[in-house]
């Protein structure tokens, strides 16, 4: 029995596909099933049942995760020590964006890092919470920002604003959409966004559970290209209020009045990286930037929100 294979076993079961396990290892499916069958014989039964539609465990196979997890957690804990030897963590974090800059107080977050871990460097992505979310899953990211939950327990999440989301819509719908209802809403034209964006879930809750089926235009995944398109005048999204009470002011698009929606922003990471001394040093300063007792708009002043949320 090799590491290699387990990892391989354990992503599989992850992923329930062989093919999306071998993309998140970044290695050939063959070598993925070439692992598994290894497994499978030296125990002498099968670890997972095969269907048209993935790979599910067997029951011997879910005994032999539970365990595959936690020697796997133990070799990471030993890899961090071995980190941890050295004086000073140090390498690179990827840290994913999901908002501007300003916003996600990166300049005070890299201040501080340089001032107290000097040997850390950070190198930024930019994207939506739902890539950043499968970008750190498959290793390619090690940490990010993310509005709303990411939908699984190998994730950690540090609450760090308790948020709201408006309706916004252009100006020249402003006699439609100020006191629309639901039903009105779903009649004028919306500007969509991909599946594992935030905004695509609450909207699909919104509309859906009521059996209404918004009128898509476009979709966008970017925050930029949503707010210009809104402004120009192609349809209606989501923003979160302070930046939708500030665009509003300056008579650049109109917010539906019918009330707003509670969205988490939150910094999340790899279970099985909460030992290493790198996502510990900027989870230490991410921690203190946001929950010292400046206000931020949006930001819960309670100290309970430091909890860490394993399955939000």
């Amino acid at each position: 029995m090799e590491l290699y294979q387990l990892q391989s076993f354990v992503t599989v079961a992850r992923e329930n596909h062989l093919t999306r396990a071998a993309e998140a290892l970044h290695i050939s499916q063959p070598a993925v099933s070439a692992h598994i069958k290894a497994l499978e014989e030296e125990f002498h039964q099968p670890l997972f049942i095969r269907t048209p539609r993935g790979m599910t465990l067997t029951s011997g196979g879910k005994l032999l995760c539970k365990k595959a997890k936690k020697i796997l957690a133990e070799i990471d804990a030993l890899a961090a020590l071995g980190e941890n030897l050295q004086h000073q963590p140090s390498g690179s974090i990827r840290l994913g964006l999901n908002r501007y800059s300003k916003f996600l107080r990166i300049t005070a977050l890299y201040q501080q890092l340089r001032d107290t871990y000097p040997h850390i460097e950070l190198r930024l992505h930019q994207a939506i919470s739902g890539t950043i979310i499968k970008m750190i899953r498959r290793n390619e990211l090690d940490c990010g920002f993310i509005l709303g939950d990411c939908g699984g327990d190998d994730l950690r999440q540090l609450l760090l604003a308790q948020l709201k989301l408006r309706i916004v819509g252009p100006v020249n719908l402003k006699d439609k959409l100020v006191n629309a209802s639901h039903a009105e809403l779903a009649e004028l034209p919306w500007i969509g966004t991909p599946e594992d964006c935030p905004y695509s879930r609450i909207m699909e809750m919104f509309f859906h559970r009521q059996g209404i089926k918004p009128r898509t235009e476009v979709v966008a995944d970017q925050q930029s290209a949503i707010t210009s398109m809104v402004e120009a005048g192609v349809g209606l999204n989501f923003m979160l209020e302070e930046e939708a009470v500030k665009a509003e002011q300056m008579g650049q698009l109109i917010i539906w009045q019918g009330g707003s929606f509670p969205i988490e922003l939150s910094f999340t990471y790899r279970e099985t990286d909460r030992h290493s001394p790198r996502i510990q040093a900027i989870t230490e300063i991410i921690t203190e930037i946001w929950h010292q007792n400046d206000t931020h708009p949006g930001e819960s002043e309670n100290p309970s929100c430091q909890r860490l949320l394993s399955n939000v």
